[in-house]
């Protein structure tokens, strides 16, 4: 072999190692590292995607712009076909507009920010009620992606694959599935930019000025007693907030409290019911991923959903009683 061509085979040796450590390093990861890194990039970065939404046979095309200006995360969030719905995130505040029927809500709230939930907490309870394992190296949206097969334990819970961006470390794409692994629902990235998101001043779902004659409807969190408790929950969930808000339409409470195990949630919420209330019809409902549960407590409408099999919700919303115990205030409580 003469030296021209060995120093073709070098380099073509060369080039062939390179390209396998590119590919190999990814591997080197477990899962719940890129679940931490994939926290972190959705926690830091400022993006902009356009995501396409499925479930129950219906596809909603959204656009998403996510950014940090002094530590704070602001969201913006459109659909982009019927019907028209546009969500802002920002500081606690969150304002929803309805253009079909010229309602805007406001509500001072925590929300996970973004729609694909929060990955960078409680990893040790995900570890312990999930397996994490590693899927297969691909494409999602036209970038390398790492899919991440998150299986339940037990029934109580939906299992989730989970598409990386190998650059930036964002979401891409995101299943739920059921127990026989049919997905109940995704949210796929279909385009993604990373980086130099400005402020948005104008919505392409609202016409500026167009609000001056909305109805607007604030719902307020206030201080009030804890008066229910959990009888029952499935192993891994735990209670991480009490609430009440006044509803905007008749101005009775609700009470809320949210459960987790640390990727799945579920919201109870409690609100009476007055004797001329519409007929209430018991039982349960899915809407995707979602599964919702109906029950009265002494004149008292219970309802419990979130994305967990039927049997959870149910579960949880046998086991909501009344609190024999001292009242306690909620904000004062651990």
């Amino acid at each position: 072999m003469d030296r021209r061509s060995w120093c073709q085979t070098l380099g073509w040796l060369l080039a062939c190692w390179s390209m396998l450590a590119v590919a190999v390093e990814p591997e080197r990861r477990n899962p719940g590292e890129w679940l931490r890194m994939l926290g972190e990039a959705m926690q830091h970065l400022d993006y902009r995607a356009t995501v396409v939404y499925t479930r129950d046979n219906r596809i909603q095309t959204l656009r998403l712009t996510h950014r940090i200006e002094d530590g704070v995360i602001h969201e913006h969030l459109q659909t982009l076909n019927d019907p028209l719905r546009e969500v802002i995130r920002e500081a606690g505040k969150v304002t929803c507009y309805f253009p079909e029927r010229r309602t805007i809500v406001v509500e001072s709230r925590n929300l996970p920010p973004s729609l694909f939930g929060e990955w960078s907490d409680q990893r040790e309870q995900q570890t312990e009620y999930y397996r994490l394992e590693l899927g297969r190296q691909g494409h999602e949206a036209g970038r390398a992606a790492q899919e991440i097969v998150i299986e339940p334990a037990d029934s109580y819970r939906y299992g989730r694959r989970i598409w990386v961006d190998r650059d930036s470390k964002l979401p891409l794409k995101l299943e739920l599935l059921n127990r026989n692994g049919a997905v109940l629902e995704a949210i796929v990235v279909t385009e993604l930019g990373v980086g130099g998101v400005e402020e948005e001043t104008t919505s392409g779902v609202v016409p500026e000025g167009a609000t001056e004659h909305w109805k607007v409807l604030t719902r307020k969190e206030e201080p009030a007693e804890r008066r229910w408790q959990l009888a029952q929950l499935p192993p891994g969930f735990q209670t991480v907030r009490h609430s009440r808000r006044v509803d905007p339409i008749d101005a009775k409470p609700i009470d809320h409290i949210l459960i987790t195990d640390g990727l799945g949630s579920v919201s109870v919420y409690i609100k009476q019911q007055d004797a001329d209330d519409e007929e209430f019809d018991p039982g349960k409902l899915r809407l995707g991923a979602v599964n919702v549960y109906n029950k009265r407590i002494d004149g008292y409408l219970v309802t419990v959903l979130g994305d967990v099999p039927p049997e959870t919700v149910r579960l949880i919303g046998d086991g909501v009683q009344a609190d024999e115990t001292d009242p306690v205030d909620i904000f004062d409580s651990p």
